[in-house]
C-alpha cells in the first residue's frame, strides 16, 4: 500500500475518535457559561457610588457571567431580586481577572421557592471581576453592582446617653431602623456581642483608639494603636480619636509609629480623625498621603437661624480644598464624619439649638450637598458621630439617608421639606408671649423671663451665646390650670408631627424630677405609645450651683386629621388636678413642632407618610 492510500486508511480508523473528540469538545463548550461582553460603562451616580452594572430579566436553567471593573479598592454592593421555583436554586460567585490562584467568592444563593431581594457588600481591591451566576428552575428580575464608599456607623454599643426612656440602640433596633443594611463598618471600643455574625456577613469592624494625648514617644503610639488594630474576634483596623492643632508639636513623633504600622499591617485599615484646617494639621496628613489611610473630617455642622446663613460656608467644602493645595486626590482618601448631636444632652453636645428650624433638614442637606457637589467627589465615605449623643428618630432618620445617598446613589433630596419650621410662632418666646393666646390661672401666673446662660448650662444647647436663655413661666395654681395656645399651621392631613418641649423648675433646678405638664393637641389623632416626659441630667456648672441640674424633655407625638391644629400648654398634667407642688414656678422653652418620622421595618421609607415627597 502507497503512502498516499496508507494515510487515508489512518483517518478512516481514526474518524470515530476524532468525531468523539469533537463532541466532547462542543459539550465542553456549551457547559462553559456565557461570557456577556462588558456592555456597561461604569456610571458615576453621586460622588458616593458608581454603577457598574445594572441587568434585569435573567430567565431559565444556564449558567450566566458578567465582567465589571471596580476603579477603586473598596467597597461593592450586589443586589438582586429573584424568584425560584420547585427544585430551582440560584449561586452567585465572584472571582478577580488578576487571582488566578484565588477561589470564587460566594455572594448570594437562593432556595426552592423563594423570591425575595438580597443585598451583599464585599470590601475587595480594584481590578476587573467576573460575576457567575448559575440558575436552575428560577428567574432574576433585577441584579445591580456599584462601588460604594466606606459607610460607618458610630459605634456599638452606644444607647443615648443622657436619659432613659429612649430605646436601646441595639442589634434589633439598628436592624429595624435599617441601619445594619445601609452601613459596612461599625465602630467600637472593645467589640460587642454580636460582632462575629456581623463580621461573617462580609461587613468590617474598627476599634476607636482613643487616650491620643497619653502617647508622649513613638514607641507608646505604636504599641497602643497596633494593638487596637486587633481584637479576638477579629477587627479590619482602628479609627484614631483624634489629631488637632494643639497636638501639633507631637505630629513628627506619631508619623513614624503610623507608618511602620501601614509596613507591617498593610492588611489593616488605618483612619485618622481630624479636627483643624488643612494648614494647622498638615504636619500629619501631608507624610501620610502615600500610607493608605483614610482621614475623618469631623464636620460638626450646627444650625443657623436661616438657610442662607447655614448653607453659605458650603458644608466643608472650604475645609476639603484647603487639603487639596498640598494633597491631591484628598476626596477619594476623605471620610465625612457627619455631627449628629441631637436631643438633650448632659454637656454641651446638642447642635439641635433653634425651634424653629430643622435639625433633620439640615443633616439632609449636609448629606446632599457632599454626594452632589464636586469638590466632595470621589469620596471616600461617610459616617455619623456618633450614637450616644444622637436622638433616637435622628438616628433613624441618618439610616435612610446612608440609603438614600450612599448605595442608591441618588442626586435628588429625600424629602422636600424646608429647613424652616413654620408651624408655630415664637417658639422659644424671644418676643415674650407673642402669638400665644394666654390662659393665666391667676393675675401673673403667666410671664416671660430670662436666665443668662441657661441654655447653654442647663439645657446644653450648644455654640450660640444667649440662645435658650428666654422662657415663659407658670407658677402652678391650686384651683385652676395656667395654660397657653396657639393654632399650628401648614399641616398635611395624614402626616405624623411632634411637639417636643423643655421644662425647669426654677427654684429647684439641681433636683431631679418630673415636672406634670401637658402637651396637647385636641384636634388631631395623638399617638400615645410615643408620649415622653422625662427628666435628664446636665453635668454641673459653677454659675448654677456647680451641681447637677435636670431639665426635663416632653414630646407627644400626632396626626394630623386637618391643615390646623391647636396647640395647649399647661401645668396640669392632668385636667381637675394640679398634679404638681401648687406654687411651683416652672420654666418653659424650645417648644417645637416638626414633621416626625415614624418607626418602620423598612429602610428607604417609600410610601411613609411621615416622609413628604419621599422618593
Amino acid at each position: 500500500m502507497d503512502g498516499k492510500h496508507t494515510c487515508l486508511f489512518c483517518v478512516i480508523r481514526l474518524l470515530p475518535v476524532l468525531l468523539l473528540l469533537i463532541s466532547n469538545c462542543a459539550s465542553q463548550a456549551c457547559a462553559e457559561p456565557l461570557v456577556v461582553p462588558l456592555s456597561q460603562e461604569p456610571r458615576v451616580m453621586n460622588n458616593f457610588v458608581v454603577q457598574l452594572l445594572d441587568v434585569t430579566h435573567l430567565p431559565g436553567d444556564r449558567r450566566q457571567a458578567f465582567r465589571f471593573k471596580s476603579p477603586r479598592d473598596g467597597w461593592l454592593f450586589f443586589r438582586v431580586t429573584a424568584g425560584v421555583g420547585r427544585g430551582g436554586a440560584i449561586a452567585a460567585t465572584l472571582s478577580r481577572k488578576d487571582a488566578a490562584t484565588a477561589r470564587p467568592l460566594p455572594l448570594f444563593s437562593f432556595s426552592s421557592r423563594e423570591r425575595k431581594t438580597r443585598e451583599v457588600m464585599r470590601h475587595l481591591p480594584r481590578g476587573e471581576y467576573t460575576l457567575q451566576i448559575e440558575l436552575k428552575n428560577a428567574d432574576i428580575e433585577s441584579l445591580v453592582v456599584r462601588k460604594v464608599p466606606i459607610i460607618m456607623y458610630q459605634r456599638v454599643p452606644g444607647n443615648f446617653r443622657s436619659m432613659p426612656g429612649f430605646p436601646e440602640y441595639n442589634r434589633r433596633f439598628l436592624a429595624r431602623c435599617g441601619m445594619l443594611s445601609a452601613c459596612n463598618t461599625i465602630g467600637t471600643y472593645d467589640g460587642f456581642s454580636w460582632m462575629k455574625q456581623w463580621l461573617e456577613s462580609g461587613r468590617h469592624t474598627v476599634r476607636i483608639a482613643g487616650g491620643i494625648g497619653g502617647l508622649t514617644t513613638t514607641k507608646l503610639a505604636y504599641e497602643h494603636w497596633g494593638a487596637c488594630m486587633e481584637h479576638p474576634t477579629g477587627v479590619q483596623g482602628t479609627i484614631i480619636d483624634e489629631f488637632y492643632p494643639g497636638l501639633s508639636g507631637r505630629f513628627s513623633t506619631w508619623v513614624p509609629a503610623l507608618k511602620r504600622l501601614r509596613a507591617e499591617k498593610p492588611h489593616k485599615h488605618c483612619y485618622l480623625y481630624l479636627a483643624g484646617t488643612a494648614k494647622s494639621i498638615r504636619g500629619i496628613v501631608e507624610p501620610l498621603k502615600d500610607q493608605d489611610c483614610y482621614f475623618v473630617l469631623e464636620e460638626q455642622t450646627y444650625e443657623a437661624r436661616t438657610l442662607a446663613e447655614l448653607t453659605r460656608d458650603g458644608f466643608a467644602r472650604n475645609w476639603v480644598k484647603g487639603f487639596e493645595e498640598y494633597f491631591p486626590g484628598f476626596p477619594e482618601r476623605c471620610i465625612h464624619s457627619v455631627g449628629v448631636m441631637s436631643g438633650p444632652s448632659d454637656s454641651k453636645y446638642n447642635d439641635d439649638i433653634y425651634p424653629d428650624v430643622s435639625y433633620k433638614v439640615l443633616k439632609e442637606l449636609q448629606f446632599h450637598a457632599l454626594a452632589t457637589d464636586p469638590v466632595f467627589g470621589p469620596a471616600g465615605g461617610v459616617e455619623i458621630y456618633q450614637s450616644p449623643v444622637c436622638d433616637e428618630e435622628y438616628l433613624r432618620w441618618c439610616a435612610r439617608l446612608f440609603r438614600h445617598y450612599a448605595i442608591e446613589g441618588s442626586r435628588e433630596r429625600l424629602t422636600d421639606d424646608p429647613y424652616t419650621l413654620t408651624h408655630i410662632r415664637n417658639p422659644d418666646f424671644e418676643d415674650g408671649l407673642k402669638g400665644w393666646t394666654v390662659g393665666p390661672a391667676a393675675e401673673g401666673s403667666i410671664a416671660t423671663a430670662k436666665i443668662d446662660g441657661y441654655g447653654l448650662n442647663v439645657q446644653g444647647r450648644h455654640t450660640r451665646v444667649g440662645i435658650g436663655d428666654r422662657f415663659a413661666t407658670m407658677t402652678r395654681n391650686a384651683a385652676k390650670a395656667n395654660e397657653i395656645s396657639q393654632e399650628i399651621q401648614g399641616l398635611e392631613p395624614g402626616r405624623y408631627y411632634s411637639v417636643r418641649m423643655y421644662t425647669g423648675d426654677r427654684n429647684n433646678l439641681n433636683r431631679w424630677q418630673i415636672h406634670n405638664v401637658s402637651i396637647r393637641v385636641p384636634d388631631a389623632r395623638e399617638v400615645p405609645q410615643l408620649t415622653m416626659h422625662m427628666p435628664w441630667m446636665h453635668r454641673p456648672v459653677e454659675k448654677f450651683g456647680n451641681k447637677p441640674t435636670y431639665p426635663c424633655y416632653h414630646r407627644i407625638v400626632f396626626q394630623a386629621t386637618k391643615s390646623t391644629a391647636k396647640l395647649v400648654i399647661s401645668d396640669w398634667h392632668n385636667p381637675g388636678d394640679p398634679t404638681g407642688p401648687v406654687g411651683q414656678e416652672l420654666l418653659f422653652n424650645f417648644v417645637q413642632v416638626e414633621p416626625y418620622l415614624m418607626s418602620s421595618g423598612e429602610s428607604a421609607g417609600i410610601g411613609d407618610p411621615s416622609v413628604r415627597g419621599s422618593r
